[in-house]
């Protein structure tokens, strides 16, 4: 069972880097489009790709989270995934203020990189048919 949970970790993965790459692809094509946005592409990068990190790191949290969870005693369960739940929000908002004040990029583009763990859930059993299909 611990492979099939490392497995669709990987998934998600999978999912996250190829929702990145098409967002990544629509901006180089929108900075094509309207040369006036070509300046703004390294700053939405930048930003974009450290919310992909970050993205990357909360779905290994959750992962490492659920897996102690499942050893614990219900109620002992509800507290830490509260507390892994309040550390990942705190990650997600520091991460933040650090983009925006250290001007490492955009904090727009740093949250839709963030939101690219959403988008991975979601194509994330589409990636395991495709992975299943590539086995055969």
């Amino acid at each position: 069972m611990k492979k099939k949970i490392n497995d669709t970790l990987l998934e998600l993965i999978c999912g996250i880097l190829a929702s990145g790459v098409l967002i990544e692809v629509i901006d180089l094509i929108v900075t094509g489009i309207y040369p006036q946005f070509a300046g703004l592409r390294v700053r939405f990068a930048t930003g974009f790709w450290s919310g992909i990190v970050v993205a990357i790191a909360l779905a290994a949290h959750m992962y490492r989270s659920i897996d102690r969870a499942l050893d614990m005693q219900p109620k002992d369960a509800e507290g830490y995934m509260r507390r892994a739940y309040l550390l990942r929000t705190m990650i997600i908002l520091l991460a933040a203020a650090a983009v925006h004040y250290l001007k490492f990029g955009y904090v727009m583009a740093y949250f839709v990189g963030v939101l690219c763990l959403k988008f991975g859930a979601f194509l994330q059993p589409l990636v395991h048919k495709l992975r299943e299909r590539l086995r055969r």
